[in-house]
């Protein structure tokens, strides 16, 4: 029997080492990312293209990395293990950046030229998001609420691939569009939330730094709720029946977890990646699912 308990505690230890270092890499954010995309190419009828899906988990672990390094001083007191680590590896962090990047958008050419813009734009917001342009202008972390805006148009930007396969642009695809905005709108805040402190220290101006946990928590229930009306849409024009389910699973998931972080104070900062991030592995696995029924 101890032997056994032994085993188990060193398995479990070994796969908490390896969770870690996914995290702290990025590489677990940037596969989620690749889950959101296939769960767009599924929601939109479009058969999941695997280069493309690859392309963009190159592109945002290119992206999260070079955010890490530019953020140091912020992680230094959010995330102090990811600032350690950053510094350790900084070289190799922005080597490794800049080829997966250039892979990326290789890949992504490759399959369509046209999918490169949607590559590209991330990045670009990243970059505009990060530096000061003039020293009289201020950089657009420190504008209240920008940082959660721009990271949700880039990830509908994302979405934008596999409109590209279908030529087209309906009811369903303009309604999809306002989904995966209110959802990233929503978990960015989440992470903010978690980064608070570091925040208002470095003076960026997140929305939770501007008005409080508490009304925080309120602004995010009342965007969850928006996606009710908007299922009542789906259900009235008699659109997308299959995959309701999926929708509605997020919809109540996602009241749980914005409960759940707004009134959890010292939640460990590893749970807000997996069950956050990790939404979009869960509806990936329920589109998958749905489709091969």
């Amino acid at each position: 029997m101890n032997i056994i308990l032994k085993d188990l505690k060193e398995s479990f230890k070994s796969t908490s080492t390896i969770l870690h270092f996914l995290f702290l890499s990025s590489i677990f954010t940037a596969a989620m990312v690749s889950f959101f995309l296939y769960s767009s190419f599924i929601l939109m009828g479009v058969k999941p293209d695997l280069t493309l899906l690859f392309s963009i988990f190159l592109t945002f672990l290119a992206i999260y990395n070079i955010n890490n390094l530019t953020d140091k001083e912020e992680d230094s007191i959010n995330q102090p293990e990811r600032a350690n680590y950053t510094k350790d590896n900084e070289n190799l962090i922005l080597f490794l950046s800049i080829l997966s990047y250039f892979i990326a958008i290789l890949l992504g050419f490759y399959v369509n030229y046209l999918t490169v813009p949607a590559i590209l734009f991330p990045f670009i917001v990243g970059l505009l998001y990060s530096i000061q342009i003039h020293p009289k202008i201020p950089r657009m972390k420190e504008i209240v609420g920008v940082k959660s805006f721009m990271v949700a148009i880039s990830f509908v930007m994302i979405t934008v691939i596999p409109v590209i396969f279908l030529n087209r642009v309906d009811a369903i695809i303009i309604l999809l569009f306002y989904f995966f905005f209110a959802k990233i709108f929503i978990n960015t805040i989440i992470f903010d939330i978690r980064d608070i402190e570091g925040d208002k220290k470095n003076n960026i101006k997140t929305i939770p730094v501007a008005i409080g946990k508490s009304s925080t928590k309120k602004l995010l229930f009342a965007i969850n709720s928006s996606l009710i009306l908007w299922i009542v849409v789906f259900i009235y024009l008699d659109l997308f029946t299959p995959y309701l389910p999926v929708l509605i699973f997020s919809i109540f998931y996602g009241y749980w977890y914005i409960h759940y972080f707004c009134n959890t104070e010292k939640a460990p900062k590893f749970l807000i990646n997996l069950l956050v991030d990790g939404e979009w592995m869960f509806i990936a696995i329920l589109c998958f699912i749905i489709t091969n029924i």
